[in-house]
């Protein structure tokens, strides 16, 4: 690919995260006061109030016992549907609306420092610097920060999916539900890959630094 298909690539995508950020920003500033708007409508309108709180859960449906008088005649024993979702929780709840609120809002903060991170490398891409060590420490933190939250979200996810859960004791005979905890392969390995990415780059600009010297 020539350089001057390179450069206008560059800045079309800085410009898209140029207008990333700025909705990562409004995003960060409006969600807080939204959640205070919520709670606001819960104290003027508790009976109608609630919201929808996704919950990665694990689930157990015993379809035994459904057919506990039927079971025996169809030969058909104890079965059970098994797995892990996404459970959209109406709730009225405040406390867990709040908890629910600062894990959203973490995942922002956390999101907005990668793309502030990218943009930065664009930015320098887009003014001509191909090869620098800067570059190469901001690839370097995208990935570690991509490996630490693929670690700290699960976590997150756990304990606040608990929480909501244990809250309302949704758990019956029929459909049990517990917090689920996964981590992302993927993510890890999307940030190994980058820290690795960060290292070869690193090399590549101290080799075109030494050979501008030479030169």
């Amino acid at each position: 690919m020539s350089t001057s298909t390179q450069i206008p690539l560059s800045k079309i995508i800085k410009r898209i995260l140029d207008a990333c950020r700025i909705l990562a920003f409004a995003g960060l500033i409006l969600w807080p006061l939204l959640v205070a708007g919520l709670a606001i409508g819960r104290i003027s309108h508790p009976e109608s109030w609630g919201v929808d709180i996704g919950v990665f859960s694990g689930f157990v449906i015993d379809l035994g016992q459904l057919q506990a008088d039927t079971s025996d005649s169809v030969g058909v024993r104890n079965p059970q549907i098994s797995g892990k979702a996404v459970l959209s929780i109406d709730t009225s709840s405040k406390s867990a609306l709040y908890l629910f609120a600062v894990i959203t809002e973490l995942g922002g903060i956390v999101g907005l420092y990668v793309l502030l991170q990218l943009r930065a490398v664009f930015a320098s891409l887009v003014s001509g610097t191909k090869f620098s060590i800067e570059n190469s420490q901001r690839i370097k933190k995208i990935g570690f920060v991509i490996i630490a939250w693929a670690f700290v979200n699960p976590i997150l996810q756990y304990f606040g999916g608990r929480a909501i859960l244990n809250e309302y004791a949704i758990s019956t005979p029929v459909i049990q539900l517990n917090p689920a905890f996964e981590l992302s392969l993927m993510a890890i390995f999307i940030g190994s890959a980058m820290i690795v990415l960060s290292g070869v780059l690193n090399e590549a600009t101290k080799i075109h630094q030494d050979q501008q010297l030479t030169i």
